[in-house]
């Protein structure tokens, strides 16, 4: 029995319905694991007496229970999945608060991935704190095997611009984001795994740059966001975005940073 609910295929993008931990075992090595992977929040945003969060954390659409999202996978077995997911002299970018950029490298290290880069988004916008507005997140660069040069050795570790908000998922990551990672650590037609692919901004930026993909999500609604998000894109892609590929130099081998 195959351990997905559903299967689609648009164009070079194949989507899986179901729990990442048990499709990933099944699958063919990818040459790069792109992800915002899920983790608990801690609440932190505004004392008692202070009015309540708005936006993504509001009453209505957090209940303040540290789930935003489904399937929080301990971080062990989630690092040592990836790992065997990818193909050897791979790269591996891993989304991550604050929180949780220590248990997450930790985890990783057991693993066999070793950090190229601890990588930053500005978002602009910032989530209310009370120990100082919360404007980036953090982005973990790891790889497997031998290192690496990425495409574009002239990217900065910062990254800045706002939300696409072209999904309602709550923790929707740009897609200008997300082309970035996959831009300097892939080739055209090499295979970009995102094992917790949410509303599929991982896929829309693979589509636009000429990789396939892989996006496994185990809620329904936000993997009918991805179909539906993914189909567009692959109707109507973004030309610039493919000539910006065709390009640039050659992948290259080079000493680890």
């Amino acid at each position: 029995m195959a351990p997905w609910t559903r299967k689609e295929v648009i164009g070079d993008c194949t989507l899986y319905l179901g729990d990442a931990m048990n499709i990933m075992p099944t699958l063919e090595p990818a040459a790069l694991i792109v992800s915002d992977v899920p983790y608990a929040l801690t609440t932190g945003g505004v004392s008692k007496s202070s009015k309540t969060m708005s936006g993504i954390f509001a009453a209505h659409n957090y209940r303040n229970d540290g789930q935003l999202v489904m399937a929080t996978v301990p971080f062990p077995e989630m690092m040592k999945a990836f790992h065997a997911a990818l193909k050897e002299d791979a790269d591996c970018y891993v989304m991550s608060n604050d929180k949780n950029v220590y248990p997450i490298s930790g985890a990783a290290f057991s693993a066999g991935f070793k950090l190229h880069n601890l990588l930053v988004w500005d978002k602009v916008t910032p989530t209310a704190n009370r120990w100082y507005m919360k404007n980036v997140e953090f982005t973990l660069y790891f790889w497997k095997g031998q290192a690496r040069t990425i495409n574009n050795p002239s990217s900065k570790q910062l990254v800045r611009g706002g939300v696409d908000k072209a999904s309602g998922h709550p923790t929707e990551k740009p897609v200008h984001l997300m082309s970035e990672y996959i831009f300097n650590s892939s080739k055209i037609d090499e295979v970009v795994l995102d094992p917790f692919a949410g509303s599929g901004s991982t896929g829309v930026a693979c589509v636009n740059l000429g990789r396939k993909f892989i996006g496994i999500e185990i809620d329904e609604r936000y993997f009918e966001m991805m179909c539906r998000r993914i189909e567009q894109a692959h109707n109507h892609p973004d030309m610039f975005s493919a000539v910006r590929v065709e390009q640039m130099p050659a992948f290259s081998s080079g000493a680890s940073s």
